[in-house]
């Protein structure tokens, strides 16, 4: 057994504290110190109480959360990783079904995946562990600094766009010249993954918002506008949009806010559902919004985590993004913690973007 702090809840239950806990010595041929590793609403989430599929691992009464993390390698038996390598550790293991046994964990078909600091596999939140060389992505590009803790995030939203490449071949879903030109996106919600996904819209070539129900600050309006991005307030701006949405991703996990953008799509609409709130108030879907989704040939697709190639897809953008606007994208991170800090699980500080923990 090995003993390290960290920082543990007794899933589903919920509360956070920071701790000793001794782990069995896990297989592993990499032992690994976090960096720095991410905060997110499902972290909060499960800080609440509020994430019922949340479990502790087989024979344990607490889960060590955690699972944005930027590692570097302590001591190695592989082959492909040496001490002092800077690595992104994944979060999604495969069960046995067809999906994960082809490495697309992300489309677990029987549910028997885990996925670290939420569903049964310890997570990234503390001290030292020991991980398989082949569940670890080298971070190769050493003036990414510390946006490689930004993978995570990132790799969901490469999942989510290869899902609208894929379901958009329903149909002639480009302009006339085979480009996004002239078309619209919303991305709804604030957060980090919000402003990923808005980047990400921006480089396909769509129109590209992003809302909330609410002003935001200056540091978030800067990176709209470094990147080519348009905020709306939806709370002074009830009629938005003018024109249908050809794409909307939702970070929400609000019912409320996916019907009224819902009933703005254009024909051969993409809808993503990508944030989960099961506290979230119902909403009515009535006979009207199901004519307007059959009529327009609207396809409705949700998006949860990813495989290992969109983690490797994830650190080219952020290198990309890093080269054309470093400045900026370096206020993405907006508050540093230390190790036994827990009030950032339950609430989130003043104009943040991404929190993180600092662990050296």
């Amino acid at each position: 057994m090995a003993e390290y702090r960290a920082y543990v809840t007794d899933a589903p239950g919920g509360n956070v504290e920071y701790r000793s806990v001794q782990i069995s010595d896990e297989n592993g041929n990499v032992m690994l110190k976090p960096l720095l590793t991410g905060i997110c609403g499902t972290d909060r989430g499960i800080a609440r109480g509020a994430l019922p599929f949340a479990y502790n691992p087989s024979g344990y009464n607490f889960l060590v959360v955690g699972h944005e993390s930027m590692c570097k390698v302590i001591e190695s038996k592989s082959d492909y990783f040496k001490p002092g390598d800077i690595v992104v550790p994944i979060v999604r293991r495969p069960g046995d079904c067809p999906n994960c046994l082809i490495g697309r964990p992300d489309n677990c078909s029987d549910g028997n995946k885990h996925e670290a600091g939420i569903t049964g596999l310890h997570g990234f939140m503390r001290e030292m562990f020991m991980e398989q060389d082949f569940n670890l992505i080298k971070i190769k590009d050493k003036e990414l600094g510390d946006l490689g803790v930004l993978t995570e995030p990132m790799k969901n939203v490469v999942k989510a766009f290869e899902v609208i490449e894929r379901v958009s071949t329903r149909s002639i879903y480009q302009n006339n010249l085979s480009t996004m030109e002239g078309k619209t996106a919303l991305i709804v919600g604030t957060g980090c993954e919000a402003f990923l996904y808005s980047f990400l819209s921006v480089d396909y070539g769509f129109d590209t918002f992003i809302s909330n129900r609410h002003p935001i600050g200056q540091t978030s309006l800067n990176m709209c506008k470094q990147f080519g991005v348009n905020f709306i307030d939806s709370s002074k701006e009830p009629d938005f949009p003018q024109k249908p949405l050809d794409l909307l991703i939702d970070t929400s996990g609000d019912p409320g806010t996916v019907l009224r953008y819902l009933r703005k799509m254009n024909y051969n609409g993409i809808v993503i559902l990508f944030g989960t709130n099961g506290k979230a108030p119902s909403t009515e879907l009535t006979g009207e919004d199901i004519d307007h989704i059959v009529e327009r040939n609207i396809t409705i697709a949700g998006s949860v985590d990813a495989a290992k190639i969109h983690y490797m897809k994830a650190l080219d953008y952020l290198s990309k993004w890093n080269r054309m606007h470093g400045d900026i994208m370096k206020t993405i991170i907006t508050a540093y913690f230390s190790p036994g800090e827990t009030d950032v699980f339950t609430k989130k500080p003043d104009g943040e973007i991404k929190s993180v923990i600092k662990w050296q």
